[in-house]
């Protein structure tokens, strides 16, 4: 594993690391993570990917982790930067470091559900998605359209008003945010149109141009990503794409539970990570 820092059009420094195999296949993986997930949390999921002869990267959005600034308070960040600058450049940068190779995206949640708004998509051959959705909040159960409603309609902007970013630790949900980070994904959860009219109101909305293949995957107990939502991004916003759909209940697998994040983990390398394996042919 080797830390680099990968510097952005306009000028921020995205720290990311390498995890580079022994014998290289000719693979090349980019992880993006989901709103609020530090990259060391891929950190053995990219350390399995090197085992199978790929290269792996992962990486921390701006003020998030390892990319944050001293002082994160009143920093000027939005999912349009993490987007348009952060994985551009480290879809640019891992390009030009393997240009010869097949370049793949696995995108968890935002890291899935972002990637029509810019380009950088471009450059990959084949992707997956694990728990990324259209956010719209009535495509969760009641619940948690209740949570929704209640945390990012009125207690996180009142906490980001307050704390000049978003203190998303102290109810559970990941690293600190910028406030517009936040509000971002407040747009995301509470308006009807989620990363679409994000996407044309920032004036970068390319999910149309997605025509490449993309395996979805939702997970019965993953009450950030119901199955209802990630079919809707499926089949109303991945509209071109050569979208196959796969949904996991834990059971099947010989697991009580999995989640929004699990996947990830390395508890369930035997159970999970062969899907990883099948998918990219690795």
């Amino acid at each position: 594993m080797k830390q680099l820092t990968i510097h952005t059009a306009d000028g921020y420094p995205i720290v990311a690391h390498h995890f580079a195999p022994k014998s290289a296949n000719g693979k090349t993986f980019v992880i993006a993570p989901g709103v609020g997930m530090p990259q060391r949390f891929f950190f053995n999921f990219a350390s399995w990917l090197s085992d199978q002869g790929c290269s792996a990267y992962t990486f921390d959005y701006r003020g998030i982790a390892l990319s944050k600034p001293k002082v994160l308070k009143g920093m000027k960040a939005s999912y349009r930067d993490w987007t348009l600058q952060d994985f551009t450049a480290v879809t640019a940068y891992v390009r030009g470091a393997h240009s010869q190779d097949q370049l793949l995206l696995i995108g968890h949640s935002f890291g899935g559900n972002s990637l029509g708004m810019s380009l950088a998509f471009e450059a990959y051959e084949r992707f997956l998605t694990i728990g990324s959705q259209f956010g719209y909040y009535r495509n969760f159960p009641l619940k948690m359209q209740a949570v929704i409603l209640g945390g990012f309609g009125i207690l996180a902007p009142v906490l980001t008003t307050l704390m000049g970013y978003f203190p998303s630790k102290w109810i559970g949900l990941g690293e600190p945010l910028p406030s517009q980070v936040m509000l971002d994904w407040g747009y995301f959860l509470l308006k009807k149109k989620s990363m679409v009219g994000l996407a044309t109101d920032y004036g970068n909305n390319h999910y149309h141009k997605l025509t490449r293949p993309i395996l979805m995957i939702s997970i019965d107990d993953d009450n950030f990503a119901p199955k209802k939502a990630v079919d809707v991004l499926a089949e109303a916003v991945f509209i071109n794409a050569e979208t196959k759909r796969m949904h996991l209940i834990p059971s099947d697998y010989g697991l009580k539970a999995i989640g929004h994040n699990d996947f990830f983990r390395k508890k369930h390398q035997e159970q999970l990570w062969p899907i990883v394996t099948d998918w990219f042919n690795l």
